[in-house]
């Protein structure tokens, strides 16, 4: 029988979970460096609240007043979506140990970076956690 935990998460790595657990559950942010398909990216790991609350919040500087308020409104949606989900999922989550059932992880203030080209500027990453292929935290202290 498999192991939901890591169905959902496409994982199997404890120290990465932990962590991901950790942000979720805990509220830590913890600067990462993350290694997908050969892409090295770079940013404060941050949970799933942290960043719909952070692009709603930069959607509000947007020139276009319509726009701004279109996407605020959107992004405001799915984080209500994403909280009942995980209200629906924490009945499942409570018979299981210790563990998270999400699926992506969050970058705040991400960048990308490759021997040619590091970018200057940062933003909001999301990505699927079973795409990392390897990852450093840069400071724990």
């Amino acid at each position: 029988m498999a192991n939901t935990k890591n169905e959902q998460t496409g994982t199997e790595d404890a120290v990465l979970l932990m962590f991901l657990s950790l942000v979720e559950n805990d509220g830590i942010e913890v600067n990462v460096t993350l290694n997908i398909n050969g892409a090295i990216v770079s940013g404060v790991l941050i949970s799933s609240n942290a960043y719909y609350d952070g692009i709603t919040e930069s959607s509000k500087q947007l020139k276009d007043d319509t726009m701004s308020r279109i996407v605020a409104k959107r992004f405001s949606d799915l984080k209500d979506a994403y909280i009942k989900q995980k209200q629906e999922e924490g009945e499942k989550e409570k018979k299981q140990e210790q563990g998270t059932s999400a699926t992506y992880l969050h970058l705040r203030n991400a960048r990308y970076h490759n021997s040619a080209y590091h970018s200057s500027n940062t933003a909001w990453w999301r990505g699927k956690i079973s795409s990392v292929d390897a990852f450093s935290f840069d400071s724990l202290i």
